[in-house]
């Protein structure tokens, strides 16, 4: 049996026989023909070939794909054999494709010739092998051959002689065949990443054990589970004689028909078991099951089991299978597993995979920029050369940024420069936002408001030469349109006696030259067309093969893209939509509309073309939600907490009906999050920025080039989604929308927007009402004017007094509070609530709770005081999902301690603390699907225990700030899904008192330690997302970035 290693892990959909079989001609008719029928009277798919192939020169494209798509060969060596040119084709091709028989199985054959014969070419072989040599048309393949044969030579296999009856000859072939075949692999579209969780659950099985047989189960509901257990199943596969998958168990016990009892025949038949048309009744197949199986050693896998009668039919007790035996379980209910355990005296070990365990962001494909990179880094490093700007030059979507990322997060460049920063400038130039930018990065923890303060554009820029000031900088300036936009920035960098160095990125060589750059600015080039095919490949095939039959027409696919990196992602993402086979990929290649992609003034359009097709193919339900991207100013991250409850409050996202499916339908923000996963699969989204879980998206982007195909698509008079007005005389940006040809407004704000209601039209339904960076209190007249707005679905405002009640309001964002208590009471639509400070909320207690907020999902932040314990107690947040809390300490604070008034919260899986006295774990642990635990400001004295046996059992996130404590301490079996731990400015805590499922999470652990604990108070603090925000003060840290253990 082979090790895992001994085979390749091409996926099941690329092969298309089990056997190829290599023969001489004259065998056709006797032993060959034979054996070809007995291994398809066996069920083994098997190709053999026909005269006709064999023409020509060069082996025929059909038997050279036979070969590559069969997963084992079959070569019977007869005397004959070394003298067809064909066989020996064959044959190299075999050697090549199967490693020389240490990636795919080949069984030689051995018919009435020596082993040695063919192995070192004697007798007839060496004669064989003369005679080609005197022919001398194929002395250029004379060594491949010879090795060929050398190579087959030396493996065992079976022998045929004179003395030996066909027959049974035939009979150990097949056999052999049977044993040598490896085991098909389960088919995984994309795999999502597991590799951590993945060893982590092999282990629980103990391959290498032959113990009795025991089960592993594994538990949660989560969609990745079944992708899950097809990584570990294609990993552990070939330890085992004989293995069976049974898919949808619940759906199909509950089908009308055969039921459990088809299934019990399923597990047989895959087992290698001949079983006939019915076997009578489930009692009777558990009875064959246990007698057939009960010495073999093997893998079963029962997929989605929701009920203990299941398991008692397919695998019922420790003796029904094999020492060796493993029997793994998915299923949604942990009480299934327990059942089992405890009904039939099973060993029952378990593991549990939560919703996104799995990395399902797409990462990024980098192809072909290897010696660019080392240009510039060299470039960077020349101190001595005249000027302190390196240049990267090229068209839209050529690249430029990407290899400047690439530049800014290398370890090389991270060495060189200790202080790094960057900002993007865009077309739309905003002199105050690109400083922001830089000091966000010089100065991580300046709170937004910190930096409104600085009010004009001279103090800003005067703050950014103070950080950059005597050390050794690196500033990357991205997307610089033109020589004006330079010409304001420059000045920050005057002072360069340290080594400073600006990397500027532009479509426009006079911005290079303009800018001084150090001769000669690098200029990006087009991607050759091995370099286009390999980018396309990889967004295709995420690394595995292209089928042979596709590849001409992928590589044609890619040509006409003409080398922009850009394009040829864009293609990729709806190709990797579409069917792989030749007609659907031929109706691409057809459709695509032709290109010539170069650096004039035609490229832009040309390119638009090709996006304009992919947004053509995109579903209807996506469409309007890509276009709606276009609101947003350019080169803008854009948060996709609020991006998603934009959609929602636009009416884009389309509600899943379950039918009468007791299982309840996904909430709008779970399918806003698909909705996203497919525009970035699809290369139209970039991923900018992951939540602190490493695993969803935080902040999204466009391409500029994306961005004008949303702004002009909106504008198209066919176009019924959305479109777009940009009002030139209010604030920083600002941006007008009209859905759906009706009278609806959306009004979205950047900065200024003195005089906001003024565009709105009069009897317009308002849907958005987005004013962001606006600090200013709304006047008389616009408070007057927001009472009328009863359609309002998502408002967001930097001040709010709060007084109006918006009984449709889903979203509200405020950062400023006015009043110290918030009646949510007369919110009826609300679902998530933000305050960037905190609120009071506040509710009527003399009435008692009429009326449970069953929408709400988010209350961020708000104060733990008697009104939110009332709230509490009484159920009024049935749904939440993510809370923040700060705790107060007065009259009106819990009168219990506030963790236990947490414990009803069944739904709760965001948690976040500040301003604790103390903190009683265990009873957080209880909190079922707790996922992410956030404390801040937290006084737990010496030692914190942080949980016992099978408490806290889906956290997969734990962070700490500024919390007090020498020791921590975990149990076994505690915190079994965790992935990720993070530790800032913790006094008295040292990596060696951390726990060791904490120590043991490697470069998932960060850990910064501060030396004066009384300098901590505004360095870290949380926003109201899901991530921190660190100050890397170089005088206060000890330890930096992330501490690998």
């Amino acid at each position: 049996m082979a090790d895992s290693s001994d085979h390749d892990s091409t996926p099941l959909s690329y092969f298309k026989y089990d056997v190829f079989l290599s023969f001489r001609g004259y065998t056709r008719f006797e032993f060959t023909d034979t054996l070809y029928h007995a291994l398809i009277n066996n069920r083994i798919e098997t190709f053999r070939d026909s005269e006709e192939l064999r023409i020509g020169e060069e082996l025929e494209g059909a038997l050279v794909e036979a070969i590559e798509r069969s997963r084992m060969s079959t070569v019977i060596l007869c005397d004959e054999y070394p003298t067809s040119k064909w066989c020996l084709d064959e044959l190299v091709k075999i050697m090549e494709c199967s490693g020389n028989g240490t990636k795919r199985p080949v069984l030689p054959v051995y018919f009435r010739v020596a082993k040695s014969d063919v192995q070192f070419q004697k007798n007839k072989y060496e004669t064989a092998m003369a005679a080609h040599q005197v022919k001398g048309r194929n002395n250029h393949k004379l060594e491949a051959w010879k090795s060929a044969l050398s190579q087959v030579g030396k493996i065992y296999g079976q022998r045929c002689d004179h003395k030996t009856p066909s027959g049974l000859a035939i009979d150990k072939i097949v056999e052999e065949v049977k044993k040598r075949l490896p085991p098909l692999p389960l088919y995984i579209g994309r795999p999502l990443g597991f590799d951590s969780e993945l060893e982590a659950a092999k282990s629980l099985l103990e391959i290498d054990s032959n113990a009795t047989c025991f089960t592993l189960g594994i538990h949660g509901d989560g969609d990745e589970i079944s992708i899950f257990v097809a990584e570990l199943y294609n990993k552990i596969r070939p330890h085992f004689v004989a293995a069976s998958v049974l898919s949808n168990v619940s759906e199909k016990t509950n089908k009308s028909g055969g039921g459990l009892e088809d299934l019990q025949m399923t597990l047989l038949s895959e087992m290698g078991e001949e079983v006939k048309s019915k076997i009578g009744s489930t009692f009777k197949g558990s009875s064959e099951i246990k007698r057939r199986l009960g010495q073999k050693r093997v893998l079963l896998v029962l997929d989605d089991v929701d009920s203990t009668h299941q398991l008692n039919s397919l695998a019922g007790g420790i003796d029904w299978f094999g020492p060796g035996s493993r029997i793994i379980i998915t299923t949604r209910y942990e009480d299934v597993l327990d059942d089992h355990a405890l009904n039939n005296g099973v060993e029952v070990r378990k593991y549990c995979i939560t919703k996104g365990s799995g990395s399902t962001v797409k990462e990024e494909n980098v192809v072909g920029l290897e010696k660019d990179f080392e240009i510039v880094i060299n470039q960077l490093k020349e101190e001595d050369s005249p000027g302190n700007v390196v240049s990267i030059v090229g068209m839209g979507g050529i690249g430029k940024t990407t290899l400047a990322r690439k530049i800014y997060n290398s370890d090389e460049v991270k060495k060189l420069f200790p202080c790094r920063a960057w900002a993007t400038v865009s077309k739309d130039y905003r002199e105050k936002e690109v400083y922001k930018s830089l000091l966000n990065c010089l100065k991580p923890s300046s709170s937004k408001s910190k930096l409104e303060d600085l009010s004009s554009k001279e103090e800003l820029k005067e703050e950014v030469m103070q950080c950059l000031k005597g050390k050794k900088y690196l500033v990357v300036l991205d997307d610089v349109w033109d020589t004006k936009a330079w010409g304001t920035i420059k000045d920050c960098f005057t002072n360069n006696s340290s080594g400073g160095m600006i990397l500027l990125t532009t479509r426009n060589d006079q911005v290079a030259y303009f800018s001084r750059s150090k001769d000669l600015h690098h200029k990006l080039s087009f991607m050759d067309k091995e370099e286009s095919w390999k980018l396309f490949s990889l967004e295709v095939f995420c690394g595995e093969n292209c089928p042979l039959e596709l590849e001409p027409i992928g590589r044609s696919i890619a040509k006409s893209c003409k080398g922009l990196p850009l394009a040829i992602k864009t293609v990729a993402g709806f190709v990797l939509k579409r069917e792989r086979s030749e007609d659907a990929w031929k109706e691409i290649m057809n459709l695509l509309p032709y290109c010539c992609v170069t650096e004039d003034k035609e490229s832009s359009e040309a390119m638009k073309g090709i996006l304009k097709f992919s947004y053509d193919d995109l579903p209807n339900k996506l469409k309007p939600c890509f276009l709606y991207l276009g609101i947003f100013p350019e080169d803008d991250e854009i948060r996709v907490r609020d991006l998603i409850h934009l959609w929602m409050a636009e009416g884009f996202i389309e509600q899943i009906q379950t039918g009468r499916s007791e299982e309840a339908p996904p909430e709008p923000e779970d399918i806003g999050e698909q909705y996203l996963k497919e525009l970035v699969d699809r290369n139209l989204v970039q991923v900018a920025k992951r939540r602190s879980d490493g695993k969803g998206v935080k902040t999204c982007q466009i391409h500029d080039l994306i961005r004008q195909l949303c702004i002009s698509e909106s504008n198209n008079r066919n176009n019924n989604a959305c479109r777009f007005f940009f009002p030139n005389n209010i604030g920083s940006y600002a941006c007008s929308v009209t859905c759906n040809q009706s009278c609806t407004r959306s009004l979205l704000i950047h900065g200024d927007a003195r005089g906001w209601s003024h565009h709105i039209p009069k009897n317009c339904r308002v849907n958005v009402l987005y004013l962001a960076k606006w600090w200013v209190i709304a006047t008389v007249t616009e408070k007057e004017y927001l009472k009328t707005l009863k359609h309002l679905r998502y408002l967001r405002m930097d001040y709010f007094d709060g007084y109006n009640k918006f009984p449709s309001v889903e979203t509200l964002h405020i950062s400023q509070y006015f009043l110290k208590e918030f009646s949510i009471g007369g919110w009826k639509q609300l679902r998530h609530l933000h305050c960037e400070l905190c609120m009071n909320l506040l509710v009527d207690e003399k009435q008692g709770v009429k009326d449970k907020m069953q929408h709400v999902q988010t209350l961020c932040y708000v104060y733990a005081d008697s009104h939110l314990e009332f709230l509490l107690d009484n159920g009024y947040f049935p749904n939440l999902r993510t809370l923040g809390l700060v705790i107060i300490e007065d009259p009106y604070s819990f009168s219990e301690p506030v963790e236990e008034n947490l414990r009803s919260l069944h739904r709760l899986n965001n948690l976040r603390f500040q301003n604790l006295e103390s903190i009683d774990m265990k009873i957080l642990g209880r909190i079922p699907r707790l996922e992410v635990l956030k404390l801040e400001d937290v006084n737990c004295m010496e030692i914190l225990d942080c949980g016992s046996d099978r408490s806290f059992p889906r956290l997969q996130v734990f962070m700490m700030i500024h919390v007090i404590v020498e020791r921590l301490t975990l149990e076994d079996g505690a915190m079994p899904c965790l992935r990720r731990a993070v530790f800032h400015k913790c006094p008295g805590l040292e990596l060696k008192n951390l726990p060791e499922q904490m120590s043991s999470l490697g470069c998932n652990l960060e850990y910064v330690q501060c030396e004066d604990s009384y300098q901590m108070t505004d360095d870290v603090y949380f926003d109201d997302d899901d991530d921190y925000k660190l100050d890397l003060d170089l005088d206060l840290i000890n330890v930096i970035d992330k501490y690998a253990i």
